[in-house]
């Protein structure tokens, strides 16, 4: 019954410290999107560094920010690309990079 337990508690905790690092971006992937000109399918290849160079460009930024939506209306109006899902890889790693940069 006691190792029943433990090899339960210890799938739970493998289990969660597996959700909380997934839910994190990759600031570095993130870096390599804001200066790709395809991000999501962009169709005039300009990236996001283009219309927000240096780290100034992250100033007013927070974390209670609505990141997903600013991103996504870059990407949609100037980049002319199709949304990110808010709950992507991509969106998750361009937040990450960003966050890191306005600090």
């Amino acid at each position: 019954m006691k190792k029943t337990v433990l090899i339960s508690i210890c799938v739970f905790m493998l289990t969660t410290i597996y959700v909380c690092f997934a839910a994190e971006g990759n600031p570095e992937n993130g870096k390599k999107l804001f200066s790709d000109p395809k991000l999501a399918g962009s169709q005039n290849d300009t990236a996001c560094i283009k219309c927000h160079p240096g780290k100034d460009a992250f100033q007013s930024i927070s974390i209670n920010s609505d990141l997903n939506k600013i991103i996504n209306m870059c990407i949609t109006k100037p980049l002319a690309g199709n949304a990110l899902e808010n709950d992507s890889q991509d969106m998750k790693d361009l937040k990450t990079y960003i966050l890191s940069q306005s600090k």
